[in-house]
């Protein structure tokens, strides 16, 4: 797949529009999802399943622990020198942001500038 940073948030966008039913144009790199788009924790489930389907990004059953593990690495101050506690996890739920979540795309696709 090739793509770069500004078409997978341009997709990213839509996908969260949908399903955290928002207009589009209110969702920007710096929006965090949950204080900024009152993402609950079924709707970062249900994100990471549309990441599966619309960038091919495996998640399987049991994963969503681990994806947000692997997101943590792109959040500052974030340590990830293994496993993260759950109240970890949930900071990083609570800190992460669409920039965030573009850029670990951007990781897994091996996208471009």
């Amino acid at each position: 797949m090739s793509v770069n940073r500004v078409e997978i948030f341009e997709r990213l966008r839509t996908q969260m529009a949908k399903h955290l039913e928002l207009d589009a144009d209110s969702i920007e790199l710096d929006s965090r999802l949950v204080d900024d788009l009152d993402a609950d924790s079924l709707d970062l489930l249900e994100l990471i399943l549309a990441l599966k389907g619309e960038f091919g990004i495996g998640v399987n059953d049991g994963e969503v622990k681990f994806l947000l593990t692997e997101l943590a690495r792109f959040l500052p101050d974030v340590g990830t020198g293994g496993q993260l506690s759950d109240q970890e996890l949930a900071e990083v739920s609570r800190r992460l942001s669409v920039a965030n979540i573009v850029e670990f795309i951007a990781d897994r696709v091996g996208a471009g500038v």
